[in-house]
């Protein structure tokens, strides 16, 4: 007896040394991130750079996959009426099935670039030669809807022209800022490199996500192999479960967030073709990329679609405006959850919480990434806890928690809150025993 004591107090103090060597090593290791923060970015960043055409594979294999699955389903039996041999059939199926999502894939976005950019720098171009004339008509438009009661202010402001503001401007800001024009052309050169260079990387990408598709399985089976060699089979169960869940996650938010982005962006455009609505395709493809964003999207593509159009028509601006708005309130009650179902399994004010924390730390595709990564941890949170409190033999249910007011040491239960309580409290503290009262 004294023997096994002894061995298991020597086990308990093993683990909480190994618990303290571990907490060290990550407190040192977060000293180490803290004092050479600006070195350690660079070095992420540089790594970012490197390997930005994996990364961009991975993405587009990501999205691709989908539409393999499709046609592989539709081509199987054609390939094994070709083919005798079922290895052989199958592998020729993924890369006419993988080929052929590349290509509807690189079509698609094709479509998208060649559509918005000539209407884009065909928009910003007639804006900025008549600018000065369509800010005068919206002051016209102005004066007519206020009945000529601020006319002499809207008249004065239209003597002042954009344009002539604009250089001011310029002018004012070549004082205080040190301008070289060798440090511009410097700046455009490195601009048209960086272009240049993620094109490359798409290319690049487009060559990986290929390869990655065709050796999805592989992927998979190694890494389940290394997670059961790693860890014990109880812990391997449940980090299989989480990628599992991870997976699901990822694929219902954003795959589904992309379908209900293009049909928002085509419901926007018949409206648009409705109404009459100058620029429909420029206008329905900015609602339409914008609603991929979660909470902030639609109001992000609101912003400059409806000056587009309030400076060329500003009666069809105010009538825009509010078709998006409705358009809005229909995706977010009807076709979204629709779509979308309860895939990420977290309230509104997390996916608020989420989009605002990505976005300030990553830009827009922090924004987008941000609600699956959130739902994620919140679904590794919630496990922990139920096994935490099944531990100490306590209810596993959110809601048998939201009325307690303390746990019965004794008999350990949870005892719910009650006015009694409060009463018992401030009778202690008097020194005095309160008597339950008599409810019968």
């Amino acid at each position: 007896m004294p023997e096994e004591r002894y061995e298991i107090e020597e086990k308990l103090r093993r683990k909480k040394m190994r618990g303290y060597i571990y907490a060290a090593f990550i407190i040192i290791i977060f000293y180490f991130l803290l004092k050479n923060s600006r070195s350690v970015s660079l070095a992420i960043d540089h790594v970012i750079t490197v390997v930005q055409p994996i990364f961009i594979g991975f993405a587009m294999a990501f999205l691709m996959n989908p539409l393999m699955v499709f046609f592989e389903k539709r081509f199987d039996n054609l390939f094994k009426k070709i083919w005798k041999n079922q290895q052989t059939a199958q592998r020729a199926n993924r890369v006419v099935s993988s080929v052929i999502a590349l290509v509807i894939f690189m079509g698609i976005v094709s479509y998208i670039i060649a559509t918005i950019m000539p209407n884009l720098i065909n928009t910003i171009v007639y804006l900025a030669n008549h600018i000065d004339n369509q800010a005068a008509a919206v002051l016209d438009y102005c004066n007519y809807v206020t009945k000529g009661r601020y006319e002499q202010a809207l008249m004065q402001a239209k003597e002042y022209k954009i344009g002539d503001l604009m250089e001011e401007g310029l002018d004012f800001l070549e004082q205080y800022i040190d301008y070289d024009q060798s440090k511009m052309m410097t700046t455009i050169t490195s601009s048209v490199l960086s272009i240049g260079k993620i094109f490359i990387n798409v290319i690049i990408g487009a060559f990986v996500s290929i390869y990655v598709l065709l050796s999805k399985e592989i992927f998979k089976g190694q890494a389940k192999k290394l997670i059961c060699g790693l860890f014990r089979p109880n812990y391997a169960n449940i980090i299989l479960e989480i990628s599992r869940k991870s997976g699901d996650i990822f694929y219902g938010f954003i795959i589904g967030k992309i379908i209900d982005s293009i049909i928002i962006g085509i419901i926007c455009y018949i409206g648009c073709l409705i109404m009459k609505m100058p620029y429909p395709i420029l206008v329905s493809v900015i609602i339409g990329v914008t609603n991929v964003v979660p909470v902030f999207g639609p109001y992000i593509g609101a912003i400059p679609t409806v000056l587009i159009i309030f400076l060329t028509e500003p009666k069809k601006g105010i009538y825009f405006l509010i078709f998006v708005l409705i358009l809005q309130q229909i995706d977010g009650n009807l076709i979204g959850p629709k779509i979308l179902g309860n895939s990420t399994g977290i309230s509104s004010f997390w996916v608020v919480f989420a989009v605002v924390l990505g976005g300030g730390f990553f830009g827009f595709w922090g924004m987008l990434i941000a609600v699956p990564i959130v739902a994620i941890i919140y679904y590794i949170t919630g496990k922990i806890a139920r096994y935490m409190v099944k531990q100490r033999g306590f209810p596993e249910e959110t809601t048998d928690y939201i009325s307690l007011d303390h746990i019965d040491v004794e008999n350990n239960t949870l005892v719910p809150y009650s006015p009694f309580h409060d009463e018992e409290k401030k009778a202690r503290r008097r020194g005095i025993k309160h008597k339950k009262p008599n409810t019968k």
